[in-house]
């Protein structure tokens, strides 16, 4: 049985309670928690009314083909929509799906079942486009034409990953939910370990420093919602498609060390805030490995540059659709007219 989206709303955890549990965090870990509530994985699951995004762009069309599609706030809430010309079909959107760097894709519900919507709002061009992966998807009737549907287990991985706490029942919509990734979505003992502390428990205190970790296993912490590069080389996809997979990609480099903390993610990324996209700001992180001959397995310099290293060495791929160019981060000697390295 599928919630009442009326039950499911009222169920869904809010910002109060997110802010609560930062709070608790932020008592110690201040710098940490300060950036995080702007951070992309806190926003990576918003309620509509939280976009900015979608606050931003209240009044939105897009044609495809016999098909217009229209995005419209009405009151507090946003409707999606599609017509042939003759009918129309139209729900309130419920999740909206990534902070907006790149753009959002939107989850709603119609007569008790969950679909992806058709089309995305993109924050390059701030207009609507067809969602990644809905190019080749058939639209022969109004009920294709309105989205991908989306069941059970994929609800699941979906909401998982860009959420906090999900509870599931046995229904296809979460029982309640957090939105946005917080702390101990990566940090699994925090909420113990902030108990603990709070009690002046020092024995129950203790948890796992991701810091410490092994290139390797820091990867399967983040491969838990970023694809591994085991499951891109077996599932896909193919092709420039994969550039959005950054660990597969990084895994490909040549100076992959599944030892070396200095390739692995939170060597160049900071997780609790916003992304860096100065390319000056990474090039001490290069130097680490391609710097002076005293460091520890130190790579040859290159002997082109010496800053601005990603301009060269992981050079931008824009996919057709999205309005974004993304960072290659298969690190490599780019050679001019190459074809895409798989």
């Amino acid at each position: 049985m599928i919630l009442p989206v009326a039950l499911l709303l009222a169920q869904v955890a809010g910002p109060s309670t997110a802010g609560a549990s930062q709070q608790k965090c932020g008592t110690c870990h201040a710098k940490e928690a300060e950036a995080l509530r702007s951070s992309p994985m806190a926003h990576a699951l918003q309620k509509p009314a939280d976009s900015d995004l979608l606050q931003k762009n209240p009044d939105l069309n897009f044609h495809a083909g016999r098909y217009s599609y229209a995005i419209r706030r009405q009151g507090d809430r946003f409707l999606y929509s599609v017509s042939d010309g003759t009918d129309t079909l139209a729900a309130p959107i419920q999740w909206a799906f990534g902070k907006g760097i790149v753009g959002q894709t939107y989850l709603v519900e119609r007569a008790g079942t969950w679909y992806e919507g058709t089309v995305s709002l993109y924050s390059g061009t701030q207009a609507l486009d067809l969602t990644p992966g809905h190019e080749s998807l058939p639209r022969r009737t109004l009920d294709e034409a309105f989205g991908r549907k989306i069941d059970s287990p994929e609800m699941r991985r979906c909401i998982g990953c860009h959420s906090t706490d999900a509870v599931w029942g046995r229904a296809t919509a979460p029982q309640s939910v957090l939105p946005g990734v917080q702390c101990w979505q990566c940090h699994k003992d925090s909420q113990q370990h902030a108990a603990a502390v709070t009690k002046g428990d020092v024995r129950n205190a203790k948890i796992a420093k991701l810091s410490t970790l092994t290139t390797e296993d820091l990867g399967a912490v983040c491969s838990q919602c970023h694809p591994s590069w085991a499951e891109v080389s077996s599932k896909g996809p193919r092709g420039p498609l994969n550039v959005r997979m950054q660990l597969y990609r990084l895994t490909n480099s040549r100076c992959y060390d599944s030892a070396d903390r200095r390739i692995s993610c939170t060597a160049c990324h900071d997780p609790h805030g916003n992304l860096e996209t100065s390319a000056s700001v990474y090039d001490s992180r290069c130097l680490q490995c391609h710097g002076p001959a005293n460091r520890p397995v130190t790579a040859n310099a290159c002997p082109v540059a010496k800053q601005d290293c990603t301009t060269c060495h992981m050079p931008k791929v824009e996919l057709p659709g999205m309005h974004y160019q993304f960072t290659d981060h298969q690190i490599r000697i780019v050679r001019p007219g190459e074809r895409y390295p798989n």
